[in-house]
């Protein structure tokens, strides 16, 4: 099975789910319906939701209302915090438009973003799961620090491998394993499989932002939705730049230094730090740390009993697809080389 296999066979019930989440910005306040609009029509993959019907299914149980509803509030979450991080960032452009900050101003953002999360709430306090509202809050909290763990250490070059991969954890994993985690607690698994799809996420969701970290280097504008080089742009230290920098001779360093600092880069400056990054084996060296998540997250899966096993190879497609869907441009396979 593929991955555009496993999106045909959920295709009926992802579309249950975005008829459901359209729903959510049903309001009296037009600001509401307006940005709730734009924002379903500007696409995304339903990874979340994807990773929560597969873990359902897996654990035996079909699409019903409960499941619907806890990946509307999976998808309101992810899209608050997209819409709260373009602030925070000043992003314009996002998935090949402009981001709703840029379009509504700051205000509309950080408030649709609000409502978002209350809607989450509300469909959470519908029939309350004492241990799904635990896992959510866990989730919840470690998707803030995340945040908050990114934004006090902006431009700061010295920062540890372990402080990327945390922020990683926090901020991308903690929602990706909380998708994977609710499928199998709605479906009533046992510790065993909650436990094995809570893993599964959690490396599935490093590898995925891992590879997104690595994109952002070596993609091109169109397969990104925004400008090549974004992070760097916006002073996150992400692996692929963490590993260019404590790889490098002290004339970089030092370059990398000021430019990390300058929130005004030219196109030359940056287009010169995408050469140095594309020219050394920081990418090759991300790329590898995602294929080594990537195969925990196969290995939770594989190795555990799920009464639909049929299912493992929806979930193990997905994990597939995620890391190659970006392949090193022949420019970084060429110049690899330690600088």
């Amino acid at each position: 099975m593929n991955y555009k296999e496993v999106t045909q066979l959920f295709r009926p019930d992802l579309e249950k789910v975005d008829r459901a989440l359209k729903d959510n910005f049903l309001s009296d306040i037009p600001i509401v319906p307006g940005i709730g609009e734009y924002i379903m029509s500007s696409g995304g993959k339903r990874i979340r939701p994807l990773l929560m019907l597969i873990g359902a299914r897996l654990c035996g149980l079909e699409l019903n209302d409960a499941l619907i509803k806890h990946c509307c509030v999976i998808e309101n979450v992810h899209a608050a915090t997209l819409l709260h991080d373009d602030v925070v960032d000043e992003t314009t452009v996002r998935r090949g438009r402009q981001t709703v900050n840029s379009k509504w101003g700051n205000d509309a953002s950080i408030l649709v973003g609000d409502y978002l999360i209350a809607q989450s709430l509300t469909l959470l306090s519908d029939d309350v799961n004492p241990a799904i509202f635990k896992a959510f809050s866990k989730a919840a909290k470690l998707l803030v620090e995340g945040g908050l763990l990114e934004f006090s250490n902006a431009r700061d070059i010295h920062v540890t491998e372990k402080h990327c991969m945390d922020v990683i954890y926090r901020k991308t994993a903690s929602i990706l394993s909380l998708s994977c985690q609710l499928g199998g607690l709605i479906a009533e698994a046992d510790q065993e499989q909650e436990e094995a799809l809570l893993a599964f996420g959690e490396h599935f969701g490093m590898a995925f932002q891992l590879m997104d970290d690595l994109m952002d280097y070596d993609s091109t504008p169109e397969k990104l939705g925004k400008p090549v080089g974004n992070d760097f742009q916006e002073g996150h230290v992400t692996l692929p730049l963490h590993h260019l920098y404590h790889h490098s001779k002290n004339g970089l360093k030092q370059e990398i230094e000021e430019f990390i600092q300058n929130d005004k880069l030219t196109r030359k400056e940056l287009d010169y730090i995408l050469d140095r990054m594309r020219g050394g084996k920081a990418l090759e060296y991300t790329l590898d740390q995602a294929h080594k998540h990537m195969d925990r997250a196969k290995e939770a899966i594989q190795t555990t009993t799920f009464p639909k096993p049929e299912y493992k190879a929806a979930l193990l497609a997905v994990a597939d697809y995620i890391v190659s869907r970006h392949t090193l441009s022949k420019a970084t396979l060429a110049n690899s080389t330690q600088l």
